[in-house]
């Protein structure tokens, strides 16, 4: 589907993806809206799909297009609705073919190291990095507990890779991911990121290979990511 420049457009998203969006809105002539929902919620994708329906409606009432900065995210948005004009979904199965650039290249990484656990920089702003989950588990049970829940979740990962979007400054985020792979005895790396994917989120063309486009009215089904 090729892009029409028409009326405004609105790009719901996770916090997480608020710097590379941020760039990329001010690289941006004409006039966008994002509205960012916090990060916690695709860990509950039944409140993420609350939440999502209820801005889209939200933004229904201004906007003549609507973009979500989410993937299938743990199926989270799978019932989601357009209701007056359509809504398009990236589609990818998580955020990292974003910070990535394509789905193409998610997968091609994916490929070489499937066992890699991604950081970006606004998972490490929003302190949901291995180790800021850890401190928030810890306030919630004791230490031992907290790090056994830790270990647990991340046993099937060797690697944690750090995305540059080239937004921000990586010395300070370099050394937060480095300290999450020492701390969890994971192997470190970095790996180049890219704002193609963001880009086209918030100015199109919305292509058939990297969104899905529902029509007004139209719920979203799992099977059409496939």
């Amino acid at each position: 589907m090729k892009d029409v420049n028409i009326g405004r457009r609105v790009v719901i998203a996770c916090r997480v993806m608020e710097p590379e969006l941020e760039r990329v809105r001010a690289e941006t002539e004409e006039e966008v809206e994002i509205v960012y929902l916090d990060q916690a919620l695709h860990r509950t994708p039944t409140r993420l799909l609350g939440q999502l329906q209820e801005k889209i409606d939200q933004a229904a009432q201004r906007a003549s297009r609507i973009i979500l900065g989410y993937g299938l995210c743990s199926n989270g948005v799978v019932g989601v609705t357009a209701r007056q004009q359509g809504l398009i979904i990236p589609r990818c199965h998580d955020c990292i073919a974003l910070f990535l650039g394509s789905p193409s290249r998610y997968q091609e990484v994916f490929r070489q190291k499937p066992g890699t656990y991604y950081l970006t920089p606004g998972w490490i702003a929003e302190k949901k990095d291995p180790l800021g989950i850890l401190e928030e588990n810890t306030a919630k049970f004791d230490r031992e507990t907290a790090e056994w829940v830790m270990e647990e979740e991340l046993k099937h990962y060797t690697h944690i890779a750090l995305i540059d979007t080239g937004v921000e400054n990586m010395a300070p985020l370099r050394a937060r991911a480095i300290q999450n792979a020492e701390v969890l005895k994971k192997q470190y790396e970095e790996i180049q990121g890219s704002l193609e994917y963001f880009r086209e989120i918030v100015r199109g063309p919305y292509e058939e290979d990297k969104f899905i486009c529902l029509k007004s009215g139209e719920a979203f089904k799992q099977e059409m990511f496939f």
